[in-house]
């Protein structure tokens, strides 16, 4: 059995294995361009390298892709009068001085205050705790809507945790455990909520098969539309 915190190769292409109770085999390959590879406890490496082999094209195709969206994409700016995202829109962060930290979204700004104003880390710190702060308020009710709108769906989700995700826009684990990253709160309700009929239909279909698709069609038929929009965002 693999070690699924190792790095294995096939060729030119890394990846990292996961095990879990899934019944299918499946790869993706992450905003990062890192590739990882989800399978059932007990599958062979013979298997995993075969599977890994006849989808190479693929996942050489999409994790160039991702390198070269790397490679030209802006380093963000944590100085006054930069431009953050927030709930869609596009905000102009004013940095003034203030013994007492704080962070207010008002209209078409976001009003800062903190004693090292020039100081970038601490910013995007600061930002980036209010940002979650943000999630934590807006996506459990979001959430709880989006439950309420489909109730003849009959989902029922065993938790929703709101935490910091640099690879994913949300989860759905084996228990039926969703968790959605606060980096949510950036991006307007539609994006937001198609996160979380993504997830909520992975409680009823535990893969990216046929039958998922259909069912996602059938919740959020503009799906494709949006997955495409949220990965031209850069975070």
């Amino acid at each position: 059995m693999i070690d699924n915190r190792s790095i294995q190769r096939v060729g030119d292409i890394e990846f990292a294995v996961i095990f879990s109770r899934r019944r299918t085999l499946g790869i993706s390959v992450l905003n990062d361009s890192s590739v990882v590879v989800r399978v059932p406890y007990r599958t062979s490496f013979r298997t995993i390298t075969r599977m890994v082999e006849e989808k190479s094209s693929w996942i050489i195709r999409h994790r160039d892709y991702f390198r070269n969206q790397q490679q030209t994409r802006p380093v963000k700016s944590y100085t006054n009068g930069s431009i953050h995202s927030f709930r869609g829109n596009s905000l102009i962060l004013n940095i003034q001085e203030s013994r007492k930290p704080f962070v207010r979204f008002e209209g078409s700004t976001i009003e800062m205050g903190l004693e090292k104003t020039g100081d970038e880390i601490s910013v995007s710190r600061l930002l980036k705790k209010a940002y979650k702060n943000e999630a934590q308020s807006l996506l459990p009710s979001m959430f709880i809507n989006v439950l309420e709108r489909y109730k003849e769906q009959k989902f029922s989700p065993t938790g929703l945790v709101i935490r910091s995700m640099k690879r994913r826009w949300g989860s759905c684990s084996n228990k039926g455990k969703i968790t959605l990253s606060s980096e949510l709160v950036k991006l307007n309700e539609t994006h937001i909520e198609y996160v979380i009929i993504h997830e909520l239909c992975h409680l009823r279909h535990h893969n990216h098969g046929s039958k998922y698709y259909e069912l996602l069609g059938e919740l959020f038929p503009e799906w494709k539309k949006v997955r495409k929009e949220m990965r031209g965002y850069v975070r």
